[in-house]
């Protein structure tokens, strides 16, 4: 994509996330739905998802708050589609002042983690940062891997079988089939980075980025799956199931932490990588012109 795109690619992108958003708090309400949580976690959700988003979503190198302001309100704006809800179920405001609150440490984090040390020093070997990333997608995919192999083997059989009416086998067999396609796109765009690097950069942050994402929303399908079984005592069989579908959630979760490492190194060698070109050009422009 164009450099002069750019600006306006985060801004869709960050509107698409923040249409995300509204499933992830309203997801987060029915699960505490009756309950003393059902204001609180839809705030706290929304919270969360959006650091998350501008986390990836931010512009890197730019230290002034408004380079960043039209990611902040793209994220953020879907959340006033919830007027229309029922004040007292949602709470409305505070989901949109929580929504506000973690877009803004999102991009706070995403700036202060990738800040190059002052004068652009190198913190560690280029050889060693690009064996560490190749590692950590390896670590991925192998996860990726592992998940896509644990769910049909020991959890689509068990649901599919499972005769209790609290759950709707068909339904429930079919998402997690879904689930699975989108965890074998995950690791192919990790194996075509790891194994095929001259048709998708490995630290491209579309790589990055679109993994990172399908595998935080696969680990909070797979643990909220889990855990309502888990909890809705459903049967010996589906117990197994949902220990398997926790572990599976497990391992997504921590996809994305090695994504979101990856491109902390990858962000933080680029801009000492430009930090060291602009002083190199200054220094020459100097030297010709006599300054």
């Amino acid at each position: 994509m164009k450099k002069h795109n750019r600006p306006y690619a985060r801004v869709f992108v960050s509107l698409f996330l923040g249409m995300t958003a509204l499933l992830v708090s309203f997801g987060a309400a029915s699960a505490f739905e009756n309950s003393k949580g059902e204001l609180i976690a839809p705030c706290v959700a929304a919270a969360l998802y959006l650091a998350f988003c501008q986390f990836w979503v931010a512009p890197r190198g730019s230290s002034g708050f408004w380079a960043k302001l039209p990611t902040l309100v793209a994220s953020v704006a879907p959340l006033l589609l919830e007027v229309n809800l029922p004040p007292r179920t949602w709470g409305i405001p505070w989901v949109m002042a929580s929504g506000c609150l973690g877009s803004v440490i999102g991009a706070m984090i995403a700036q202060g983690v990738t800040a190059t040390p002052q004068g652009g020093t190198p913190t560690a070997d280029s050889s060693n940062r690009g064996r560490s990333c190749r590692n950590y997608l390896l670590v991925g995919f192998i996860l990726l891997v592992a998940i896509a192999l644990l769910i049909p083997i020991g959890v689509i059989p068990s649901v599919l079988a499972d005769t209790n009416p609290g759950i709707n086998a068909g339904p429930v067999g079919t998402f997690l089939g879904i689930t699975v396609l989108f965890d074998l796109l995950a690791a192919l765009l990790l194996g075509e980075a790891l194994w095929r690097p001259g048709k998708r950069d490995p630290s491209s942050k579309g790589t990055l980025g679109t993994t990172a994402f399908l595998a935080l929303w696969l680990g909070l399908a797979y643990g909220a799956f889990g855990i309502g079984i888990l909890v809705g005592e459903l049967g010996p069989g589906l117990r197994i199931a949902s220990v398997v579908l926790v572990l599976c959630a497990v391992c997504g979760l921590i996809t994305t932490a090695l994504m979101i490492v990856t491109s902390v190194i990858v962000d933080r060698a680029r801009l000492e990588v430009d930090t060291q070109t602009d002083a190199g050009q200054h220094s020459t422009g100097t030297f010709l012109t006599g300054g």
